[in-house]
């Protein structure tokens, strides 16, 4: 049984970590605490709901449909929300309480139109595959093959590419950045674009996997969000590293305990860092001074 939990909760760790690199992307590089990152990722699922088993659109070309709308989206919100906000001078308190304005907004549209119950994406039985004593769905494997392919591509791009080094440059002097001639808003956009899409991913998996309803959220905002803490707040491969850790440690404690646990077991990880090790695991250390500055 616990080879089978183990293989569980890195599946899960793999959804949980996607959402917290799209997470991580957008934080680490504008400083801004993204609530409605939780409504991108509702919206992701139902409109891929509505694109295929509505409209009787194929899977693929409904998902590519989708991924491109939840870009569209991404930037939409910086544009509307946050970037007046910003012009304005408004305080990150300020900024994060209108993205959860925007984020409660986004999931009660949802239930109005679709319902509060549970719809599946993918009905059906799925496909299972056996290793040993592990069985996974052909859902799972997916998700966890997506998870690699996108972590390495994205350290690749964010490392190694022109696009990458400026997305770097525009965390750390936005100023400077725009100073130099270089278009930050464009690459604004692209952040918010790509962390947006990420969301989406996950979303689709998940909701092909177990299911969507309009509270799916909050639940993978703050999963995103504490894998984020975990890894350590700038730490971009943190993000996924803390993503997988967390769905490990859910998976164990239903092992223990029950599945309604689970959000427990993610909460007293959140007090545990804050208390024990701010910095995450993969974060360094700084002095109050340099915080400020």
């Amino acid at each position: 049984m616990l080879p089978q939990l183990i293989a569980n909760g890195l599946v899960m760790g793999c959804s949980y970590a996607l959402v917290a690199l799209g997470f991580a992307l957008i934080y680490n590089t504008t400083r801004t605490f993204h609530f409605a990152h939780g409504g991108v990722y509702v919206l992701s699922a139902y409109l891929l709901y509505t694109f295929r088993n509505l409209w009787g659109i194929p899977l693929v070309p409904a998902a590519i449909l989708t991924l491109l709308l939840i870009a569209f989206l991404g930037v939409a919100i910086d544009e509307v929300l946050y970037r007046p906000l910003v012009k304005r001078g408004s305080s990150q308190p300020i900024q994060m309480l209108s993205s959860l304005g925007l984020y409660i907004v986004i999931i009660n549209l949802i239930a109005m139109f679709y319902g509060n119950e549970t719809k599946m994406l993918s009905p059906g039985v799925q496909p299972t595959y056996t290793v040993g004593h592990i069985i996974l769905a052909r859902t799972q494997i997916v998700t966890a093959v997506t998870f690699v392919v996108l972590f390495v591509s994205l350290l690749f791009l964010l490392r190694k590419s022109r696009m990458g080094k400026t997305i770097r440059a525009l965390r750390d002097d936005p100023e400077l950045v725009s100073a130099s001639g270089i278009n930050a808003r464009f690459f604004r956009w692209s952040v918010f674009a790509l962390g947006s899409v990420l969301a989406g991913v996950a979303a689709i998996l998940a909701g092909l996997d177990v299911g969507i309803d309009p509270n799916i959220g909050m639940t993978a905002l703050l999963s995103g969000a504490v894998a984020v803490i975990i890894g350590g707040v700038g730490v971009f491969e943190g993000a996924a590293l803390g993503g997988i850790a967390l769905g490990l440690l859910q998976s164990l404690a239903i092992w223990q305990t029950s599945a309604r646990w689970q959000d427990m077991v993610t909460f007293v990880v959140l007090i545990v860092f804050l208390l024990f090790r701010p910095q995450g695991l993969f974060g360094i250390r700084r002095r109050a001074e340099e915080m400020a500055g």
